[in-house]
């Protein structure tokens, strides 16, 4: 598994936007967000910004390739298959 899939999957587990340290201070996982913002495409800043402060546990059965998840694992797969990842 490469390094972006296991920060989704880490966000994906144990993420939460409205974790008190995540809304008011400082970040619980910013070594996950740094290795995803190395991914490329034209909406990587807007799946990560909806993570960071939309996404609770409450989404994570609802997660497709159509969600933020799916758009970056996307790329992140595809970075993995070829070294290049533009979507």
């Amino acid at each position: 598994m490469n390094k972006y899939i296991e920060a989704l999957n880490t966000l994906m587990n144990e993420y939460d936007a409205y974790y008190v340290e995540n809304k008011y201070g400082g970040c619980t996982h910013p070594k996950e967000f740094e290795i995803l913002y190395q991914l490329k495409g034209d909406l990587v800043i807007n799946a990560i910004g909806w993570i960071k402060n939309c996404y609770d546990c409450y989404y994570k059965n609802e997660m497709d390739e159509k969600s933020a998840f799916g758009y970056l694992k996307a790329l992140a797969e595809r970075k993995e298959d070829d070294g290049e990842n533009q979507i």
